[in-house]
C-alpha cells in the first residue's frame, strides 16, 4: 500500500513540474501564462 501511495505522489509531481514547464513556454512564446488569471 505504501508503494502505491508512493508512486502517486511522484506521478502528481510529475504531471506539476510538466504543466509548469509547458507553462513556462507558452508565457516566454506569447507574453501568456496560467497565473495571470490571479494577478489582478
Amino acid at each position: 500500500m505504501g508503494q502505491t501511495i508512493f508512486y502517486a505522489l511522484v506521478s502528481v509531481v510529475i504531471c506539476v513540474a510538466y504543466f509548469l514547464a509547458v507553462d513556462h513556454f507558452l508565457m516566454d512564446a506569447q507574453g501568456l501564462d496560467f497565473w495571470y488569471m490571479f494577478r489582478k
